[in-house]
């Protein structure tokens, strides 16, 4: 498996590609800004207040392509809200980066 997150190809930005289906069911990929996502996939929520597992350590060791956070979380707190609002979410926690 790739472990390197790929940017999808432009104006493929939120598409939804089906590989494989069996009655209601869909596998495919799903593509995001920074990144490839196939599914089905599980999302960890990472709190940023309470690192029980830091973020890099669920994408190399685990294997999870992808993280999700709660917003409320990040609202809440004043010091959380300014970066992910100047910086962006992702510098909340260490992500992988595009190579």
């Amino acid at each position: 498996m790739n472990r390197d997150p790929t940017p999808c190809r432009d104006g493929d930005h939120g598409k939804f590609e089906m590989t494989e289906r069996d009655g209601w069911a869909r596998l495919g990929k799903l593509h995001t800004s920074t990144h490839i996502l196939n599914t089905p996939c599980l999302l960890p929520v990472i709190n940023p207040n309470i690192r029980t597992v830091e973020p890099r350590e669920l994408w190399e060791r685990y294997g999870f392509e992808a993280l999700i956070t709660n917003s409320y979380v990040i609202w809440k707190h004043d010091k959380l809200k300014s970066k992910a609002l100047e910086d962006g979410v992702h510098a909340l926690w260490i992500i992988p980066e595009s190579s």
